[in-house]
């Protein structure tokens, strides 16, 4: 069965930034997905219970003061063996 994702809110993309160590899935350098609240698709599981609200966020127009650009967040996993780090972009649809 093909899955379609509603278009709500703006486009939110996690592109893979930098990595520590391996990625237990094998996420790496360069990798991009497209994330909201009804899609998490092949991202991390455990990543994406991490950034769930923020992706939220960057989907319905909110903000958040503590970073400068509107628009983009970084974050982190939490595997502390194994960090990955993550850019959050949003694009208005």
């Amino acid at each position: 069965m093909a899955v379609k994702y509603p278009a709500i809110g703006n486009k939110v993309t996690a592109k893979i930034i930098e990595t520590s160590g391996d990625c237990t899935i094998g996420m790496k350098v360069g990798d991009e997905f497209e994330l909201g609240v009804h899609q998490c698709g092949d991202f991390c599981g455990y990543f994406y219970h991490n950034i769930f609200q923020w992706v939220t966020l960057l989907q319905f127009d909110g903000t958040f003061p503590l970073f400068p650009d509107k628009d983009v967040m970084v974050w982190e996993c939490p595997n502390a063996g194994n960090r990955v780090k993550v850019e959050l972009k949003r694009e208005k649809r």
